[in-house]
């Protein structure tokens, strides 16, 4: 799904296109209204907005998005129609047409990664420098997709567990899915999804062409002691803690998907000193603030 929007004045010559209208795209344009709607200096927001369903993997579809845009957040994950697939079609095909289109003159690109691409660093910090280590598919997918928009100087966000208050595990809590012991458990990182939706937006016009910035809130937890908080706070029976043997014998079993498993593979701790170059201060610095704000809610 791709989102454009007429924006103010001062924007006015930048044609914008969410590629990819997720939850965190809806995020990024309910912000920018929100932001113009609230201001004294600006009138109110007159917009043409227009939801497409464009078959961006079609080279007409793609080739009339690259002609027609001239700033990007691409948050368009790569397709799993081929889970074994290291290379992500889809981004190179986009990024190709947008390579071949002329006329528009500079463009601006923000690509929405994963922190999955560092893999397992058995615990150890992890900066953007650091080597990307993984052997999933998913994240290799990923890597591909990184490269072929960095050769159009994308800015790169590497971005962890999104989160939110309506986005917490309480229902995988509630079916009592197993989380790994203590000694074998790895650690998780998150960010908030509206923290994301600024950061993509400040990366848009602030993000220095090629970077890569994490995007994590402070103080990562091992995964076993994020879902005990959340159980905590909201009054729920802590999940059953298993050894990695056990596990994939509950993947085996069908009690736990292959997917989250997936997830209990790589351990890392996730830096994000980048993001004061994107000016940005996170709403929800640490995970400990937004469970706690979550069940003073009661979500």
């Amino acid at each position: 799904m791709i989102y454009a929007s007429a924006l103010p004045s001062r924007f006015r010559r930048a044609r914008i296109a969410l590629v990819g209208f997720g939850d965190v795209g809806q995020r990024i344009l309910a912000q920018r209204q929100a932001l113009v709607h609230g201001s004294t200096q600006s009138p109110a927001l007159r917009a043409i907005a227009r939801r497409t369903g464009w078959d961006l993997d079609q080279p007409l579809m793609a080739k009339r998005l690259a002609r027609w845009t001239q700033r990007w957040i691409v948050l368009l994950p790569p397709p799993d129609a081929w889970p074994q697939e290291v290379i992500d079609r889809r981004s190179r095909a986009l990024s190709q047409a947008m390579r071949r289109a002329s006329g528009l003159g500079p463009r601006r690109l923000v690509y929405i990664s994963t922190t999955g691409v560092y893999g397992d660093h058995a615990g150890r910090e992890v900066r953007e420098t650091d080597p990307l280590l993984t052997r999933q598919a998913r994240s290799l997918r990923r890597i591909d997709a990184e490269q072929s928009w960095r050769r159009l100087h994308a800015h790169v966000l590497r971005v962890p567990g999104i989160t939110a208050h309506d986005r917490l595990p309480t229902d995988r809590i509630r079916r009592a899915s197993p989380v790994l012991r203590p000694e074998e458990d790895v650690f998780t990182n998150h960010i908030h999804a509206d923290d994301l939706a600024r950061i993509a937006w400040a990366a848009l016009w602030k993000g220095r062409p090629r970077r890569v910035t994490n995007t994590v809130m402070q103080g990562p937890l091992k995964m076993g002691d994020y879902f005990d908080l959340v159980a905590d706070q909201f009054g729920l029976a802590r999940c059953p803690r298993v050894s990695r043997t056990e596990l994939l014998e509950a993947v085996q079993r069908g009690e736990v998907s292959p997917m989250m498993a997936s997830f209990m593979q790589d351990s890392r701790r996730v830096l994000g000193d980048r993001l004061n170059e994107l000016g940005v201060r996170l709403h929800f610095s640490k995970i400990q603030d937004l469970i706690r704000s979550a069940g003073s809610q009661g979500t």
